[in-house]
């Protein structure tokens, strides 16, 4: 099975030198689901911002679908982030309907209208919200604004995807929803990195759970 994820002795601190990240490794191989469990402050966001390459790496080395983020050219680097889809904590959707949020990605990306649609459908068939296409996406409920950004993060079919707090906020049944459609999509061949400060649901299926303590990664 071939690594999408190795980070090595990887650092980082916060602008007034506060250690967030010490000496992190971590592998990640393709198609593994993997939830990273931390007390909130304990770096996850950071974590999944580095693998997303929305933060800058500081130390240590960061390797993507074996590509060193530290070393991409700018075009390089964009292109990569094309191929990972972000969930980010307390996600916002855009002031659209649901079907024009997943669209409007597809056709920043480059899709012409009738392909951007077409993608936007499947992904929101997959994630059970064909029945909301055109609500205003503001005024969803939170089971179904998660259940949106996973549309909106799969429609382009990235190779990676990483969920930060996916279950915060949700009631026991919604949490449960959640667990199964995150198994649904991991069964198509996703390679997931999800993170949550736990407790976790008692439904949720994982290949691997690492915690994330005092800034270290735990296996």
């Amino acid at each position: 099975m071939s690594v999408m994820i190795q980070l090595s002795e990887l650092h980082f601190s916060s602008e007034d030198g506060i250690k967030v990240l010490e000496d992190v490794h971590l592998h990640v191989d393709r198609g593994e689901l993997v939830l990273v469990i931390g007390p909130a402050a304990s770096g996850k966001s950071i974590l999944l911002g580095l693998l997303g390459t929305q933060v800058r790496p500081q130390l240590g080395q960061i390797l993507v679908h074996g590509r060193n983020i530290a070393r991409l050219s700018q075009a390089k680097l964009a292109d990569l982030r094309r191929q990972i889809g972000i969930v980010p904590q307390n996600f916002v959707p855009l002031p659209k309907t649901v079907l024009e949020n997943v669209a409007f990605k597809l056709r920043a990306l480059g899709d012409f209208r009738e392909q951007a649609e077409e993608k936007a459908l499947a992904a929101l068939e997959l994630v059970d919200l064909t029945s909301r296409l055109t609500a205003p996406a503001r005024e969803l409920e939170p089971l179904d604004r998660v259940r949106l950004g996973l549309a909106i993060a799969i429609c382009n079919e990235p190779l990676l995807l990483l969920l930060d707090e996916p279950f915060d906020a949700l009631s026991a049944a919604d949490q449960e929803a959640i667990c199964r459609l995150l198994e649904q999509i991991h069964l198509l061949g996703h390679t997931m990195v999800v993170a949550t400060r736990g407790p976790l649901p008692a439904e949720v299926k994982a290949s691997r759970i690492v915690h994330l303590s005092d800034g270290k990664v735990i296996e």
